[in-house]
């Protein structure tokens, strides 16, 4: 029996607008479903069902879980998100699998899209539930109950912070993983570790001694997706950077070439692992 397919991540695992322009050519997606312009043809309430409907029902068909699920034929769960944090990765990933019992968590392989370190999940006491917040949310006013939280849990925090808690989130669900016989199959989607490293200190190496651990004994490359043949993916082998060819100039989320690209080989992880 094939494993079911579990992924997660953020917009660049869940397809931003990988295929919008082919359901909805007459609307931009950024100007438009993002409200920061109005259609001449759309109400709002027209445009926000087009979101709705493309978001929950058209874009799982052709993102990279739908293109690997066309390439395997085998069932998957996305549970990716559109701003993910990598803490909201690791818990939602958990979460979910916690909920089976240990043999059914057993019948799983798990893929993980890496997402920006400097992303936080954090409590909305108004939703009553968490929510990913970034740095960009600064500019939002809707966003500024979060802003305090965001300037100091994200701006006033070092890199070396950052860092740290983007390994431990690896960590955390690796180590989950494998307790549980769960094969899995990770890709550094949008963690720019090295450069946070050379912006710090401008100095890679003396940067290395000050991280309290040896991170190439923590992970195991033969469970990575490295788009440049590195051993050290999680580090400097990056999927947008990989990536030459995006949704348009002003979307810089890999196009639907792309993402099949990356399906091709996150199904062939599979095929060997399993």
């Amino acid at each position: 029996m094939s494993k079911k397919l579990l992924f997660n991540g953020c917009s660049m695992t869940a397809g931003d607008a990988v295929t919008w322009s082919n359901y909805y050519p007459d609307v931009d997606f950024i100007l438009h479903s993002h409200f920061k312009q109005p259609n001449p043809k759309y109400s709002l309430m027209e445009i926000h069902e087009m979101y709705r409907n493309y978001i929950l029902n058209l874009r799982p068909l052709d993102n990279l879980s739908g293109q690997v699920h066309k390439l395997t034929g085998q069932e998957c769960t996305d549970l990716s998100e559109d701003g993910n944090s990598n803490q909201n990765i690791a818990m939602t990933t958990i979460s979910f699998l916690s909920q089976l019992s240990l043999e059914e968590r057993k019948n799983y392989h798990v893929c993980v899209g890496w997402s920006a370190l400097a992303r936080k999940t954090c409590w909305n006491p108004k939703e009553k539930n968490f929510y990913n917040v970034n740095i960009g949310h600064l500019e939002d006013p809707d966003h500024v109950s979060f802003h305090d939280y965001i300037k100091e849990v994200l701006i006033n925090a070092s890199d070396i912070d950052h860092v740290t808690d983007y390994f431990s989130n690896i960590i955390l669900l690796q180590s989950y993983l494998k307790a549980n016989n769960i094969t899995y199959t990770f890709w550094n989607t949008i963690a720019y570790v090295e450069l946070l490293w050379v912006n710090e200190l401008n100095n890679f190496n003396k940067h290395k001694k000050i991280i309290p651990y040896k991170h190439e004994l923590l992970f195991d490359s033969q469970d990575w997706i490295a788009f440049s043949g590195s051993k050290q993916p999680w580090l400097d082998d990056i999927w947008s950077i990989s990536s030459t060819k995006t949704i348009s100039k002003d979307n810089l989320h890999p196009n639907l070439e792309e993402v099949i690209k990356l399906a091709k080989q996150i199904t062939e992880k599979i095929n060997n692992i399993n």
